[in-house]
């Protein structure tokens, strides 16, 4: 390879030897840098167009030889694809000298075609005018650009999915929003989301957005691995639980079943990617691409948070249904027990501040009143005949003074129409509209030929409405924590079956059925946040969780049980070893009846569901009761509900 002599300065016959070699020296200075540049360099004769040299990185840059540019004119050598363009160029180069293009086209060897940078600069030589051409190749710089402009593109429809899932309340008002937001913001050219159906296992697409030329509506996909229609980037995605990506839809094998309908709409390359409900793959986000390669390891990154987020989503729709259907069986419970209050055969009312506040229809029909409105307002003891005013004044002072909790009493009554009746009441501390009151319960006993009867109807009912208040405690518990409905009456259930198996007589037998429907109480001061966490509680949540025991055993000892309720709730989660909480007791201090409830709590909580975990199976908690035993739990007890169900076969309550 060789500078022509024309592009160097040719030095005079009279220069003196140090003029010559420092004109040596530049010579070949300018050389090597002709040589080692690492831009393409083209010498080019500004008045014949033809091309004077070319420097070795723009040989290698085009694959052509040095002899294949030598002597040719500019739009005689195969780089330049397009010659009337190449005829242009020259032009422009005569006549401005200092040319720059950005973008132009140049062709190799091999038929490749590369963007180049072109800067011009022309000079004149001993009168000849030549044309230094600095070439270099900005393909990749290309590439990258449109790399980060995807990218941008991408972090764009991100920002909009995460608005969009802040503002929707439900995935048939997001998922549309997402879909539009990957092809218009995203720089995808089709976006799609498919539910599975359980049934036939199919994914059926809900929404999409794109020009696909009918692809999605006529798309057959299945998530069997059997099936032909399941082996494509859905089908696998759902099938394994990952993203999946196909870079080359057109010549990917697994595409083969929708190659022909995905080349009509463009498709270049799809990401598929799962999407989850409770953890649990119900679905899939798809998206595709109109070129090759397109999904780079940042593009990968962003559609998987893209993802994670529906995902999120559709976790936050499922809690607020769920919320919804709560507060729905709430509502129907408070109907239900308003219903039971208004048509009950005993008269209740409610006292506050020395007036009624609340009597049922009973209650007014007993003594002879029409309207319950009517008592409204009015004095308890205009009922109380004056003989029995100090009694039942005395009996109520207890109760006021904290005394006691609850009070039983007799006394005459006179009606509205002057008769006199004999009623039997019982009244107890209560909490109206947040302020301290007393509720009670009447009944007409006056029929002295059938006061016996009466007496033991009464105390029936008494215990029938005990089991009632009851039942409306643990449903209203279970409102505020639906995700373990049931919980408390499995618990009551496998505690007195274990209580049974102990020898426990019938009466013992229901204060374990009381204290299991009661001894989770306490989880009202909870928040229902914490209960319906479907993650690992932190330190705080837990120690606010193991409040409970301590916050049902306040709100059950006020009550006069004729079981130890209330420290039964206190202690179900102590420990033999003295591990358990909240007093940490250990052996004999432990009331036995809480040591039954310790092991029916286990048994149930560990066979169930719960947010954070499925449920783990009976064997599981066999196994934990077997290998606590005499440590954490009560060997006798233990030992009592293994036998119920290795051997017993006692099937868990549903």
């Amino acid at each position: 390879m060789r500078i022509p002599p024309h592009a160097m300065a040719r030095a005079p016959d009279d220069l003196s030897d140090f003029a010559r070699e420092a004109l040596r020296i530049s010579e070949s200075r300018y050389r090597r840098l002709f040589e080692t540049a690492l831009d393409g360099i083209l010498l080019l004769n500004a008045d014949t167009a033809q091309i004077e040299d070319v420097n070795p990185y723009l040989i290698k840059m085009l694959g052509y030889s040095h002899g294949e540019f030598l002597g040719k004119k500019l739009w005689e050598v195969g780089a330049f694809a397009d010659i009337e363009q190449c005829k242009t160029l020259f032009i422009e180069l005569q006549t401005e000298g200092n040319v720059r293009y950005e973008g132009l086209p140049l062709r190799t060897s091999s038929g490749q075609h590369v963007e180049v940078e072109f800067v011009s600069n022309a000079y004149e030589c001993e009168r000849i005018r030549v044309i230094q051409c600095n070439i270099r190749d900005i393909t990749d710089r290309k590439i990258a650009d449109a790399k980060i402009q995807r990218q941008t593109k991408l972090y764009s429809a991100l920002s909009h999915c995460n608005k969009a899932i802040v503002h929707c309340a439900s995935k048939e008002e997001l998922f549309p929003q997402i879909c539009q937001a990957a092809v218009q913001l995203g720089g995808m050219s089709i976006a799609w989301v498919g539910m599975i159906d359980t049934e036939s296992h199919m994914v059926r697409p809900i929404a999409s957005f794109g020009d696909d030329g009918d692809f999605i509506r006529n798309i057959d996909i299945s998530v069997d691995a059997d099936s032909p229609l399941g082996g494509g980037p859905t089908g696998t995605a759902i099938r394994e639980n990952r993203p999946f990506w196909c870079q080359d839809f057109i010549n990917d094998p697994v595409t083969a079943h929708w190659r022909e309908r995905g080349g009509r709409a463009a498709i270049g390359a799809v990401a598929s990617l799962p999407l989850h409900r409770n953890g649990i793959v119900v679905g899939i986000f798809s998206l595709c691409a109109d070129m090759a390669n397109c999904f780079d390891e940042l593009a990968r990154d962003l559609l998987i948070e893209m993802a994670t987020d529906i995902s999120f989503a559709l976790d936050n729709f499922a809690r607020e249904s769920q919320r919804r259907q709560a507060e729905e069986r709430l509502r129907a419970a408070e109907e239900k027990f308003h219903g039971l209050v208004e048509q009950t055969i005993a008269g209740i009312f409610i006292i506050q501040d020395g007036v009624l506040v609340y009597v049922n229809p009973r209650c007014a029909e007993i003594v002879g009143e029409g309207s319950a409105d009517a008592l409204i307002g009015t004095d308890l003891f205009r009922w109380v005949t004056e003989a029995d005013r100090d009694k039942v004044a005395a009996d109520l002072g207890r109760l006021l003074d904290g005394k006691t909790t609850s009070v039983a009493f007799e006394f005459g009554a006179r009606r509205w129409d002057g008769a006199t009746i004999q009623v039997g009441a019982n009244a107890a501390c209560a909490t109206h509209e947040g302020r301290p009151a007393m509720i009670g319960m009447l009944q007409d006993i006056s029929d002295k030929n059938r006061a016996e009867e009466a007496s033991r109807r009464y105390v029936a009912r008494l215990r029938t409405a005990l089991k009632s208040t009851v039942q409306v405690a643990t449903t209203i518990s279970e409102m505020r924590d639906p995700y373990t409905a049931g919980h408390e009456r499995r618990v009551a259930e496998i505690a007195v079956a274990i209580g049974a198996e102990l020898g426990f007589d019938a009466g013992r037998q229901e204060g374990l059925e009381v204290a299991g429907h009661l001894h989770d109480v306490g989880k009202i001061i909870i928040p229902s946040e914490i209960l319906s966490k479907p993650g690992k509680l932190s330190p705080i949540e837990f120690q606010l969780v193991q409040g409970h025991a301590q916050a049902s055993c306040d709100v059950l000892k006020g009550v006069e049980f004729p079981w130890p309720v209330a420290q039964v709730a206190l202690q179900h989660h102590e420990r033999m070893d003295g591990s358990g909480y909240p007093q940490g007791l250990q052996g004999e201090a432990i009331l036995i009846e809480a040591r039954i409830m310790a092991v029916a709590d286990v048994v149930e909580a560990m066979s169930s569901h719960r947010p954070y975990r499925p449920g783990l199976g009976i064997e599981t908690a066999l196994v934990e009761i077997e290998r606590g035993r005499g440590t954490a739990y009560d060997a006798d007890v233990a030992d009592a509900c293994l036998r119920l169900f290795r051997e017993k076969r006692y099937v868990l309550p549903t």
